[in-house]
């Protein structure tokens, strides 16, 4: 397996149509780039104020190394400044990660993309017209019609489902039961879905969710800063504080989601860089590399529409996905042809207008 990328160190001179953030960079250590337009400490301070977002953080990556990683702003107003190791709800991207730990499984002959998900679950059975016929990568492409486009969360002080119970949709469960309920083999986007593999998973592994992923997909690519576990009370301090839209930090701080394979992932930038690199490593099907060759690159091919497996793949070939959870907002492009990629995570619930101007910038 590639060894873990390091640090927010360049290992090349320059990124060609990326630019160094100039001023105040909470932890971040750049290579000077070739591109003229750079977003001073001061313009991000700006965009942060406009939005009425308390924070944001990204990283780039070109090749084989982490080019740039910054910070800027608050975990919560009026708090302490973010870091490059702070860490923020990742939302959908947790889907990518949950994509990396089903494929591993499939690498090791655990069972196949192609098997119906009914025969490997053990009790708790996906239900609906042609449910039987429903496989492990339709969950992965959103074509298997499964009920339930996203989560709301809870609060921390609410009681938090099992997954059994978001399963069958019932109290303390804030959803509807996941079943299929569109047409089999089209794409409909189902955070439902995937929830179903989440249980496939610890099923097959017969251990926690969050074990698993952390076992077979965050140790061995050195994302020491992430994690499925819902809630993280183990790391307080290290955790962005999601916001409204008027840039109110949210009661308690953030929402839970049980529903850890479609929206539970807490994440950095660079760790988020160090996955994407290691799926191109995949893809490329360079030696040690986490999957093999074959299999990384049935993730990055459409499935229908432009979805992949656990991502998407847009017009212009970039790999990609975003993510909205309460009060945060994450995203990530990646070029397969270039190796290069941009991470942007924000914690506030216009964090999607600042990444957008952001991605333009950096």
């Amino acid at each position: 397996m590639t060894s873990p990328r390091s640090g927010c160190v360049s290992r090349r001179k320059l990124l060609i149509g990326a630019s160094v953030l100039l001023g105040n960079v909470t932890g971040g250590v750049a290579t000077p780039a070739r591109a003229a337009k750079s977003p001073s400490a001061t313009a991000i301070a700006a965009l942060l104020r406009k939005y009425k977002v308390p924070a944001v953080s990204f990283a780039t990556f070109d090749r084989d190394g982490i080019v740039l990683c910054a910070a800027h702003g608050r975990r919560q107003v009026e708090s302490a400044k973010v870091t490059i190791e702070t860490r923020f709800q990742a939302a959908s991207l947790s889907k990518t990660v949950n994509a990396l730990c089903v494929l591993s499984l499939v690498r090791d002959g655990r069972f196949s993309l192609d098997d119906p998900v009914n025969r490997r679950l053990s009790g708790w059975r996906l239900t609906g017209k042609d449910a039987e016929n429903v496989t492990i990568r339709m969950l992965l492409s959103h074509t298997g019609g499964t009920a339930v486009a996203g989560f709301p969360g809870y609060q921390r002080d609410d009681v938090i489902p099992r997954l059994d119970e978001v399963l069958d949709g019932v109290k303390p469960a804030n959803t509807q039961r996941i079943e299929v309920i569109n047409p089999v083999g089209k794409y409909h986007y189902s955070g439902g879905g995937v929830v179903v593999l989440q249980k496939l998973i610890t099923d097959i592994e017969a251990a926690p969710y969050e074990e698993t992923v952390a076992r077979r997909v965050l140790e061995p690519l050195g994302m020491s800063n992430s994690s499925m576990r819902q809630p993280l009370q183990s790391i307080k301090g290290k955790l962005a504080s999601g916001h409204t839209i008027d840039g109110d930090v949210i009661r308690m701080d953030y929402f839970i989601y049980p529903e850890m394979a479609a929206a539970g992932l807490w994440s950095t930038p660079s760790d988020l860089a160090r996955m994407l690199m290691a799926m191109l490593d995949s893809a490329e099907g360079k030696g040690g590399a986490l999957l093999p060759k074959n299999l990384a690159r049935e993730m990055v091919m459409p499935v229908r529409a432009d979805a992949g497996l656990g991502v998407f793949i847009n017009r212009k070939g970039l790999v990609h996905h975003d993510g909205a959870n309460w009060g945060f907002r994450a995203v990530y492009f990646v070029d397969p042809g270039t190796r290069r990629g941009k991470i942007v995570m924000a914690n506030g619930q216009r964090g999607d207008m600042v990444y957008n101007e952001l991605l333009k910038r950096i």
